[in-house]
Formats: structure tokens, C-alpha cells, sequence
């Protein structure tokens, strides 16, 4: 029932008169620490001017939002100055309010298309006043010096029924290191920092990367203080030996 319910919330999503927000992949909700460390940069801005853009073949429509922002304060990465954060204005926009001279905590990566930046609406930017849980979380990253944890889920498929009981193997620079599912499909495996594969083996049966994976197993990045999120699904077909 939950499966059909979300499947049924994409496609209220989609069928949505413009603007709209974002619709959230699963698993949420989005760690901080994940998305900070899966961001290029992480700011704190003031929006200074907001910008409608308009599609040629629809000039009375708005297919996009283009946010100018004072730089404040960076928390990751290197920037000064203003900058440019573009929004289509789809199912992808965030869910907050843009109010000129308001204050932001944004996570942010680099849309070379766009010759702009751009959020996860479905991530943790928002309203700097509402911010305080996530902005201390980031002080603690920053002031972690050891290693981190790798979070990941395994269903039957994306928005499906999790799967108890699957071995959980990561490897890599820091060694090796494993966990099994608990009934809710869920997995933890705290690591060093480093580089690792993440692989997921049950008998009778194989697992892909699911296509709502945040991050790709089979190439993750530890550093001291950070996390990642993965996420599994069963694969079709008969297992490989």
C-alpha cells in the first residue's frame, strides 16, 4: 500500500499546474552530512535580486527562477561575491519561499548548462532562521577529525518493500567492513576515512544500484566526519555466480 500511495503521489506531482515543488526521492530524509560533503559548496547568502525567465515558445510562462545572492559566509568550498542559483520551475523547486533580503543556508553544485549554481530541492537548504539543526550538525563535521558512516537501505525494488537480512560488505582503502539489513532494510557501516566499494549479496539473489541511490556504491568517498546514503534494489534476472 505504501508503494502505490508513493507512486501515486509522483504522478499527482507531475500532473501539477506550474509552479511546483519539489517531489522527494526515497530514502529520505536527506543527512546533512551527506549532502554537505556530496556538495561543491555550502553557503550562507542574502537573495539580492530574483529573476523570471521565460521559454521562447511560451513567453507568458516562467520556465525557470534565477536567484542572485550575496555571499555571507562559506561554510564549504571556496566562493566570494555573488552568485547565481538557478530553479526550473518544476517539480524540482524547493520547498521554501525566496524573499528578496532574506537570509539562506544553501547547498549548492556547479550547473555548467546554466552557467549557474543549483540546489537539491529535496535536500536541506533553506531560510537561514530555520536552519539551526543542520548548521550544527556542520559544526560538529568540521570539527571531526576521525572517520564516518555509510547509510544505505535494499528493497525489492525503488519505493518497494525492504529487504531484511542482506550482507552489507564495504571495501576499501580503510579495510573491510560489513552489517546486515534490519527489518527495515536498513544498513550502517561506520568506516575510516577513504575511498570504498559497497556491495550488497544475499543467497538466491543479486542487487543493482537503485536508480534513487543518492550516492553510487560502488565509488564512495569517506571523509573525517562525513556519511553517505545509498540505496539498493533487487536485481532482475537469476543471480550470478
Amino acid at each position: 500500500m505504501k508503494c502505490c500511495l508513493r507512486l501515486l503521489l509522483v504522478a499527482v506531482v507531475l500532473l501539477l499546474p506550474l509552479p511546483a515543488v519539489a517531489f522527494c526521492r526515497f530514502p529520505q530524509p536527506r543527512l546533512v552530512c551527506a549532502e554537505y560533503f556530496a556538495s561543491q559548496i555550502v553557503v550562507e547568502a542574502t537573495l539580492t535580486q530574483m529573476d523570471k525567465l521565460h521559454d521562447k515558445d511560451d513567453p507568458e510562462g516562467i520556465s525557470a527562477y534565477l536567484y542572485t545572492l550575496r555571499v555571507n559566509q562559506v561554510l564549504r568550498g571556496k566562493i566570494a561575491g555573488a552568485i547565481k542559483v538557478y530553479e526550473g520551475n518544476d517539480s524540482g523547486r524547493a520547498p521554501f519561499d525566496w524573499v528578496a533580503g532574506r537570509e539562506y543556508l544553501l547547498f549548492l553544485f556547479h550547473a555548467p548548462d546554466e552557467k549557474s549554481w543549483a540546489l537539491d530541492g529535496c535536500g536541506n537548504s533553506s531560510p537561514l532562521s530555520e536552519a539551526k539543526m543542520a548548521l550544527s550538525e556542520i559544526a560538529l563535521i568540521k570539527a571531526a577529525h576521525r572517520g564516518g558512516v555509510i547509510h544505505g537501505a535494499v528493497s525489492e525494488q525503488a519505493l518497494s518493500t525492504p529487504i531484511a537480512g542482506v550482507h552489507v560488505e564495504a571495501q576499501g582503502t580503510g579495510g573491510r567492513y560489513t552489517a546486515t539489513t534490519n527489518d527495515k532494510g536498513e544498513f550502517q557501516l561506520k568506516v575510516p576515512a577513504g575511498r570504498y566499494i559497497v556491495l550488497a549479496n544475499k543467497e538466491g539473489s543479486t542487487f543493482d544500484t537503485a536508480f534513487i541511490s543518492y550516492e553510487d556504491p560502488r565509488n564512495i568517498q569517506i571523509e573525517p566526519g562525513g556519511c553517505a546514503q545509498v540505496q539498493f534494489a533487487r536485481a532482475e534476472g537469476p543471480p550470478t555466480q
